[in-house]
């Protein structure tokens, strides 16, 4: 099915009747399509209506009056269509409404929220062309027709709008905090945080019964309050922006308009005007430029090692630049600082056009990617200004910090968790020390912060005092990085069903809990035992390790692999029984998608961002408890029914992670910073 038609309804039966006419007389005979009518506990005659209505039509009614959000919200659960078309019932739709804001899906690829040009019924004027920000950020509607066929605006209303399902839903939809007003708008931002594009489709026009909705102003401060405490940062800073735009249109309409024709009556015209003439065009100038060229994004990644003793974060990093490149590769350009080991590396991420600087000596040798390698582009001196001579917009710090950082150029610093201070002991003292020191720094000198979960927001305010308006999430959505199928499995691993544990073996991992843990379970269960595998960057806790585990009896049982190549890794994920993940400091946990991509139950620590990322689809243990951990061991490996609802529910879970979104999320800010668009 195409589109599902939402419309929410509070009692106005006439002007119900009169939106559905409008709308069966306006929807084109080819577009497949359901109305979905949510009525939100009605005391007039709209209940009896409702009634008389057959399919397309489709009926839902709540038992009380649950206001707008919940209303769309419940409507889109149920929806079958591609796309949603969000409607108020006091709308009267034109001929040709809908065809512009299906059309602008196909013309514009990163399409969020499509909004439409909409007339006051009572005086025909216009009443919304999109939403910007005033006052301090304050949301008001656009009232002037914008130029062309689509315009971008940070906003549009959701009184005529239509938008994606799978995305509406996977952004949880409406925020049912706010009772009839802001929901639209709070939406909308969050689309563009997600690297959409709110747009205004110009050709669609509908007339609006404006604010007659029952008790549409009556929650206005409440809700202007929730919206502003979490956006009034962003939106002033969009606020300035708009300002800024229309300042310079104005400027170079003038000259436009005004010292051409006078240049050409006066024969040129004094010295001042030629001189402000010029000055204004300059400008216009300058600013398309700025607006059309490519932005340069500098990424530090001098910390990168080969293989896996970066952890999750290599994949991470690599596989969202990839993503931003295939998206926005038109607009950006990277210029990345890495050693020259893992060039290999970035082969397969970067696109022709973009940089490696290696550093050498006292300098950075640079090349650039070609469409069938690389070619020497020069070299930039160490000891000056190197993102100058990069000529970098904005500066992107996957390790937290960089020694790039300085007072003029925006920066946005990725931290994937707090472990110095939610879980020092698990760190040297220096280590502790080294890290809050560049975390006061980063604290200070960062424009944006990319979080890897909503806990370590939480714990990055907490413990720094961020403002949240500083931070966004990007959940680690990098499960389709590994090969459906892989390899031969790794030698010493076993053929039957086992535990699995991938992490490297430091000491927030908690090896030796599980271990332990394993020993009662392996009592307990004797020959009927899973064995344990354990992947990760072999080092020297790795040998401490399988001395621990011989110390216990466990060398038959417990295998340690070290790091395995991807193929091997996945051949590992097909045949495991579980995934056992105890970790005491998680800012994310990317095992837990793979193994939920690949079929496999989980039993992971209740604690940190855990449970956020998994959510119902795994067992939760207190992973300081070894007695706790070998009961779930023992359940999971017994219990038939609980593994296949556990990977039931984990392939539905894993709808919620989207690479696609979390880089495009990525993007936006990279770009927000490059514009200064800093709260």
């Amino acid at each position: 099915m195409q589109v599902s038609f939402i419309l929410p309804l509070y009692n106005q039966l006439a002007l119900t009747r009169a939106c559905l006419a409008s709308l069966r007389a306006t929807v084109p005979a080819n577009v497949d399509h359901e109305i979905i009518l949510v009525d939100d506990a009605s005391t007039d005659e709209t209940r009896d209506f409702l009634r008389e209505l057959a399919p397309p039509h489709v009926v839902l009614r709540n038992d009380r009056n649950r206001g707008y959000a919940a209303a769309n919200n419940r409507a889109a659960h149920v929806a079958q269509g591609e796309f949603l078309a969000l409607l108020n019932n006091d709308l009267i739709l034109e001929p040709r409404w809908l065809e512009p804001l299906l059309a602008a899906f196909t013309l514009h690829p990163r399409a969020g929220i499509v909004g439409n040009i909409q007339l006051n019924a009572a005086t025909g004027a216009i009443d919304h062309a999109g939403v910007v920000f005033r006052d301090g950020g304050y949301p008001v509607h656009h009232r002037d027709l914008p130029a062309g066929e689509l315009a971008e605006f940070p906003a549009v209303t959701a009184a005529c709008c239509l938008v994606r399902r799978e995305w509406f839903l996977r952004a949880g939809g409406f925020d049912e905090g706010y009772h009839n007003g802001f929901e639209d708008t709070d939406l909308c931002l969050r689309a563009r945080e997600d690297g959409l594009v709110n747009l205004v489709a110009t050709a669609s026009v509908v007339r609006h019964h404006v604010s007659s909705s029952e008790g549409r102003r009556s929650h206005e401060f409440r809700n202007a309050r929730r919206f502003l405490a979490r956006w009034a940062p962003r939106t002033a800073a969009l606020e300035r922006e708009w300002n800024l735009k229309l300042a310079r249109d104005h400027a170079a309409a003038a000259a436009r308009r005004y010292f051409t024709p006078l240049h050409r009556k006066l024969g040129g015209g004094t010295r001042a005007l030629r001189h402000s003439h010029r000055t204004a065009l300059a400008q216009a100038q300058r600013d398309h430029h700025a607006s059309s060229r490519r932005l340069r994004i500098g990424v530090d990644l001098l910390r990168l090692q080969p293989g896996g003793a970066n952890g999750g974060v290599k994949p991470f990093v690599l596989s969202f630049l990839a993503e931003i490149g295939r998206q926005r590769g038109a607009e950006f350009n990277f210029a990345v600082f890495a050693p020259a080991a893992v060039r290999d590396d970035l082969a397969g991420v970067l696109r022709p056009g973009d940089y490696v600087l290696a550093p050498a000596a006292d300098q950075f040798t640079v090349t650039r990617r070609q469409p069938n390698g690389w070619r020497a582009a020069g070299t930039l001196a160490a000891a000056g200004n190197v993102a100058a001579q990069a000529g970098l917009d904005v500066l992107y710090a996957p390790f937290g910090t960089s020694q790039f950082m300085q007072a003029d150029l925006p920066c946005v610093s990725l931290v994937v968790d707090l472990l110095h201070r939610d879980l020092p002991a698990a760190l040297p003292p220096e280590e502790v020390n080294h890290r809050h020191q560049w975390f006061t720094q980063i604290a200070a000198q960062s424009t944006y912060f990319q979080c890897n979960s909503r806990h370590v927001i939480g714990r990055l305010g907490a413990h720094y005092g961020v403002h949240p308006a500083r931070c966004f999430h990007t959940y680690n959505a990098v499960q389709g990085r590994l090969p459906a199928t892989g390899g031969p499995l790794p030698a010493g691993a076993p053929e039957e069903p086992f535990f699995f544990y991938p992490a490297n073996f430091w000491p927030h991992k908690n090896h030796e809990a599980l271990l332990t843990a394993y020993r009662l379970y392996a009592q307990a269960a004797a020959s009927r035992a899973w064995p344990l595998v354990c992947t990760g960057h072999p080092d020297e806790r790795m040998e401490l390790l399988r001395e621990l585990r011989d110390g216990l009896g466990l060398k038959d049982r417990v295998i340690f692999l070290g790091h395995v190549p991807d193929d091997a890794f996945t051949a590992l994920w097909a045949r495991a029984g579980a995934l056992v993940f105890p970790s005491l400091c998680e800012g994310f946990g990317m095992p837990l998608l793979e193994a939920m991509r690949f079929g496999v139950p989980i039993i992971a620590a209740d604690s940190s961002a855990l449970p956020e990322v998994a959510g119902d689809a795994c067992v939760p243990v207190d992973a300081r408890d070894p007695q706790a951990l070998a009961e779930a061991l023992r359940r999971v490996a017994i219990r038939t029914e609980l593994k296949d609802s556990l990977v039931a529910r984990g392939h539905a879970r894993l709808a919620a992670f989207s690479l696609e979104l979390e880089a495009g999320r990525l993007a936006h800010f990279l770009a927000a910073a490059a514009r200064r668009l800093a709260p």
